[in-house]
């Protein structure tokens, strides 16, 4: 690029400056880094400079009217960007479903082209057979380490317009949608497990289980609706953590190849479990010597690091919770013991683990039933590209060829909320009932298969036995800290707050700053991740600012 100022060109005269001295390896005085230097320099110091793209030069630069057949454009189609090994750049549209008030998403692929137009070459809907009428809100999530799927979050934060709309979904605004696809990623050319042939452009080519599987999923959100956090759901590979706001359920997903007739799991390995623990519980299964220091030393640090985090303030009383009234936990009787374990022997895991798997084959067969089992904490739909529903193999049965595994263990949050405060809270013989309660994820340990969450609670309690005057219970806020491990599905207590007493705020402030103290918490301790190792995010936000749409959880 030309220089375009005296600075630039050296100084007066035009004169390039002088070069730095020699065998230091300093670039000319006025002579512009070059980019790549730049980009190296903010990868290894974490620091990227706004400046550095407010100008491009213009051969860098590539308009999508130059590589997208207009037909497209027209079509509405939403750029959303480039996937991470920058292959592929994806879009989707919106469309009218049959009864011209529902909406469909269609994904695409496009392998990216500087000097020709990019082609197409997958194209999948989402949200498989959903009735939404509203448009959502799209962030498409690659996991760290793995490139064989990406993740699609679809939610929308109001109503949808018009009253027959609304009078159809009777709307409330205390429950939100949550839309969830996981879409298998295009295969490479050289891949020998697809078939190759020849199809209308658009339609998806006959692939194998790896390349060509969708599985969606929906559930409802109740207020205080959780905070997506695609950085910590998505930290382990393969595994998503979805917050429902009454459990938190890690999902599992993972190809498994033909042959494999493996019972390797992804979560809740059960391996070596001893008898009950204090609460009654079994003890996670034992770990390498070197990853169970590492394990320790990682709770042990997130426990300091706790203790001057503090709870959030307080709020005045809060409405009646959309999740209906909590189950209470009486006050302790004094001299009773904290909590009556289980009799030994009587279950080889403890009761409230929750962990069920599924296994699929893509090959012709009846259409799955429902799955009849308690422990399904969210139903999926698991399809071929072209919507066709996936074979599950019933019991034991011997795959043929490839076949996918979903897991789910979940962790129910008012069974740990009941049980952190029987056993582990100083205040616990105070403790009425609590009203209404906020979960954030803070930190994921893929290693050690760690997460730790902070529980915000609006509680009911009595005043402490020092303080005089009413002695009729106030509403407090509070804060609960669990580490969950994936391995046993067990949850460990890390911190329990103090009591503050709600005073003269709603409950929307003080879920405002409970959320505030969680980022500045997990602020504290974050460590940037190293090139490559982070979730690549891309969402359709900027349309949703363009328009005056919502702008997300």
């Amino acid at each position: 690029m030309a220089p375009s100022s005296k600075a630039e060109r050296g100084g007066p005269g035009g004169k390039r400056g002088a070069a730095g001295g020699a065998g230091t390896g300093a670039a000319p005085r006025g002579r512009r880094e070059h980019l790549v230097r730049q980009l190296d320099r903010a990868r290894l110091s974490g620091q990227l400079s706004s400046r550095l793209f407010r100008k491009l030069p213009p051969r860098v630069c590539v308009t999508l009217k130059s590589i997208v057949d207009e037909e497209f454009l027209w079509a509405g189609h939403i750029f959303l960007g480039f996937s991470k090994c920058g292959r592929y750049v994806l879009s989707y549209t919106r469309s009218y479903g049959d009864d011209d008030f529902s909406y469909l998403y269609h994904l695409y692929w496009w392998e990216f082209n500087v000097h020709s137009k990019m082609r197409l070459v997958r194209q999948v809907r989402l949200f498989q057979d959903e009735q939404i009428y509203s448009d959502l809100y799209l962030t498409l999530c690659e996991w760290p380490g793995d490139s064989d799927k990406v993740i699609v979050f679809g939610f929308n934060t109001r109503s949808a317009p018009g009253l027959q709309v609304n009078m159809m979904l009777m709307s409330d605004e205390n429950h939100r949608d949550i839309y969830v696809s996981t879409v298998a990623v295009p295969p490479p050319r050289h891949c020998p497990a697809c078939r190759r042939a020849t199809v209308p452009p658009g339609e998806a080519p006959p692939t194998c289980l790896r390349h060509g599987f969708l599985l969606h999923t929906k559930f409802q959100v109740v207020y205080p609706f959780p905070t997506f956090q695609p950085a910590f759901q998505l930290r382990k590979d393969h595994v998503v953590l979805l917050n429902t706001s009454f459990s938190l359920v890690a999902c599992a997903i993972a190809v498994h190849p033909a042959g494999d007739s493996s019972s390797q799991q992804i979560l809740y390995e059960r391996r070596n479990i001893p008898g009950p623990s204090r609460r009654g519980e079994n003890a996670p299964p034992q770990l390498p010597e070197e990853l169970e220091g590492s394990a320790k030393e990682f709770v042990a640090d997130l426990f300091r690091r706790a203790q001057g985090a503090g709870g959030g303030p307080g709020g005045d009383d809060p409405p009646p919770s959309p999740r209906g009234p909590p189950p209470e936990t009486p006050p302790t009787v004094p001299g009773s013991p904290p909590g009556e374990p289980h009799p030994p022997g009587t279950s080889p895991e403890p009761g409230y683990v929750n962990y069920t798997k599924l296994r699929y084959v893509l090959e012709p067969g009846e259409p799955p039933e429902d799955l009849e089992d308690d422990k399904i904490s969210l139903p999926f739909v698991v399809t071929d590209l072209s919507g066709r529903s996936l074979r599950p193999l019933r019991d034991r049965a011997t795959a043929q060829g490839q076949y996918l595994t979903v897991e789910q263990l979940t962790l129910d949050f008012e069974y740990v909320i009941n049980e952190v405060i029987r056993n582990d809270a100083a205040w616990s013989r105070q403790f009425c009932s609590f009203s209404d309660y906020d979960i954030v994820i803070l930190e994921v340990c893929p290693e050690t298969n760690q997460v730790v969450i902070n529980i915000g609670l609006l509680l009911l309690a009595f005043p402490s036995p020092d303080e005089e005057g009413q002695l009729r219970p106030r509403t407090y806020h509070t804060s609960l800290k669990v580490a969950w491990d994936l391995n046993s599905g067990t949850f460990t207590t890390v911190g329990v707050g103090d009591l503050t007493e709600v005073k003269g705020q709603t409950s929307g402030s003080v879920w405002s700053s409970y959320r505030k103290g969680c980022v500045d918490t997990v602020m504290r301790w974050l460590v940037p991740e190293g090139p490559g190792r982070g979730v690549h995010r891309m969402t359709n936000e900027a349309l949703h600012k363009v328009t005056g749409e919502p702008k997300g959880v």
